[in-house]
């Protein structure tokens, strides 16, 4: 008989355990040992089904979603007869058969149905719909001053093709650069540019502000934003800008006014002056430059709502990315997004958050999506710096879809470096071929793929400021890498399945081909991509549908592939892949 791992059997009745989807259906999942269940159901029934209760309940079969090496992690999506739902999980294993319910795990088929003691979900409310243009969304990261330039004074700025970087150098980039490449980035396949910040501030990257209400003058104007605004409004392009509320630069009036005054400055409660720090006051990351705000204070609060607003209002700008968003007062977020609903019901609000996010993310009254960090790491891990093997890296990125419901991994932000981090090439030692293979998982799995701008030329360069070198315009035309990123770009745009698609395990071999499927509604991608180091010849065996065609068509190379008994032969140099269909 098999040994049951009783203590992985898990579940909450909140999170992603346990949610509303947008169309009013209820997703519940549960955690298990692996391979400890040979039939796992949910039994559900309403509240109010007096007196009967469980006895006219339905029963949903659960299927293992994702897996990891240690755990099953089951799922089922249903349409409740009642929105005010009760339940609990059948497990059978061998003979055996196990009830869970909100007191624990009960033996027997025959164990007590108690309605009192079942899993509450008091109101199936609808789940607030993430806005449709970010959905799988591909997306373009700009840092300004690095970007384009067009037109102004170039005195006293570095020379654009400079082989020397650093945060103090002005390359001068602007909005009217950025606005001159908006048919590049639309032939690329972006449709939505993330800028990092544009406001008055005395240093290249802007993340210490000292005006909120006004764009740098190297940068441009607000005339210039607008323009661009509407530029890619008119393409079908969107624009999400950062916000860095956490903390301003030491030259923002009103710290200027609280450090002068002391404790008769009406701003002196907008930061956090404490003897205890070496500077008098406390700041983001232990920076002097940079002070940390308090938007606990009302005063201060209203100010940087206004300040958000004010953006969405005269530029119509499409969202706001939020810096350091885990350590601002969290009912100043709940108070931002209601403000960007309000003026925008299509604006998108994303957290900056290098860690688990469910705490910002699933609840739905903060933030829309965050940066994917944890899946990023993972990216690293098995691309650049192969410390773990495909099947190691498969359980992670299982595990990272198990963390957010489908909604929200929809509108995750997935990318391979930021201007925060070492560029993907660079990780990856110079390897060309690795920056393929993780663009090519990056553009399949879950979610919507941010550019780091430059890295669909191949960019190299390693942590701030080596990660900011400026664009390199010369190294466009007949780029095989951006060709590659083309590529996936518009196959993403015409392929539903990866765009918003389901992601399942298929296979996963000792020689790092991994082979996973996308789908969404009647659609099938499956993905098969060499993540290792060396070349792989191989049968695959098709899922499904699949199985019984004569041919599937690989969608990168726009070629067929002939079926052979179920399967296709599989011939995939280092960072080839192949998509499906």
């Amino acid at each position: 008989m098999r040994t049951i791992q009783f203590g992985s059997i898990y579940h909450m009745p909140w999170l992603e355990y346990r949610h509303a989807l947008p169309d009013g259906r209820v997703c519940l999942r549960l955690k298990t040992g692996r391979n400890d269940f040979s039939r796992v159901a949910a039994r559900v029934t309403s509240n109010y089904a007096i007196p009967t209760f469980f006895q006219n309940a339905d029963e949903y079969e659960m299927a293992v979603a994702y897996r990891d090496e240690w755990h099953d992690f089951y799922e089922v999506v249903f349409e409740p007869r009642d929105r005010r739902v009760k339940y609990l999980f059948v497990l059978q294993s061998d003979e055996l058969t196990f009830k869970l319910d909100a007191l624990g795990l009960h033996p027997g088929a025959d164990a007590f149905e108690d309605v009192s003691e079942a899993f509450a979900f008091a109101y199936a409310y609808p789940a607030e719909a993430m806005p449709e243009w970010a959905r799988g969304c591909v997306g373009y990261q700009i840092f300004p001053d690095r970007f384009r330039r067009e037109g102004g004074d170039e005195a006293g700025l570095e020379p654009w093709n400079s082989d020397r970087v650093q945060n103090e150098f002005r390359f001068g980039g602007n909005l009217r650069g950025i606005l001159k490449a908006v048919p590049y980035l639309k032939e690329l396949g972006v449709k939505m540019i993330y800028s990092t910040p544009l406001f008055v501030s005395d240093s290249s990257h802007r993340y210490n502000t000292f005006d909120y209400f006004r764009i740098d003058p190297l940068l441009g104007t607000e005339e210039d934003l607008r323009e661009l605004c509407d530029e890619l409004h008119n393409n079908g392009m969107r624009i999400v800008m950062d916000g860095v509320f956490n903390h301003s630069g030491i030259q923002f009036p009103p710290f200027v006014d609280a450090r002068e005054k002391g404790e008769s400055s009406e701003y002196r409660d907008w930061f956090f002056f404490d003897d205890t720090e070496a500077c008098g006051y406390q700041t983001f990351g232990h920076w002097p430059y940079m002070p940390k705000l308090n938007l606990r204070n009302e005063a201060c609060a209203q100010y940087f709502l206004e300040v958000g607003r004010y953006w969405l209002e005269r530029c119509h700008i499409d969202g706001w990315r939020l810096d350091v968003s885990p350590e601002v007062w969290p009912d100043f977020w709940r108070r931002f997004k209601k403000m960007m609903r309000e003026e925008n019901p299509d604006s998108l609000m994303i957290a900056e958050c290098w860690d688990d996010s469910r705490e910002w993310l699933t609840q739905g009254d903060m933030f829309d999506s965050t940066m994917h960090y944890v899946l990023s790491r993972n990216i690293w891990n098995r691309f650049c710096y192969h410390k773990i093997s495909a099947e190691q890296f498969d359980w992670a990125v299982n595990r990272a879809a198990m963390l957010y419901p489908q909604r929200i991994q929809e509108v995750l932000w997935t990318f391979l470096g930021s201007h925060d981090t070492a560029r993907v090439r660079t990780r990856a030692g110079g390897d060309v071929r690795m920056l393929h293979a993780a663009s090519f998982f990056q553009f399949t799995y879950l979610g919507a793929p941010i550019i780091y701008y430059g890295d669909e030329l191949g960019m190299e360069g390693g942590d701030d400021p080596y990660c900011r070198f400026p664009m390199r315009w010369d190294n466009v035309e007949n780029n095989p890498t951006h060709r590659h990123y083309q590529h996936l770009a518009k196959i993403r745009e015409k392929t539903p399945a990866l765009r918003v698609g389901s992601f399942r395990t298929h296979a996963v071999f000792d020689d790092g081909l991994y082979a996973y499927l996308r789908t969404a509604g009647g659609q099938q991608a499956l993905c098969i991509l060499n993540t290792g180091t060396e070349p792989v010849r191989r049968r695959v065996e098709l899922p499904g549908g699949m199985a019984e065609m004569a041919v599937v068509h690989d969608l990168y190379a726009d070629k067929s592939i002939a079926v052979e008994d179920g399967a296709v032969s599989c011939a995939l140099d280092v960072g080839e892949g192949l998509i499906l269909v």
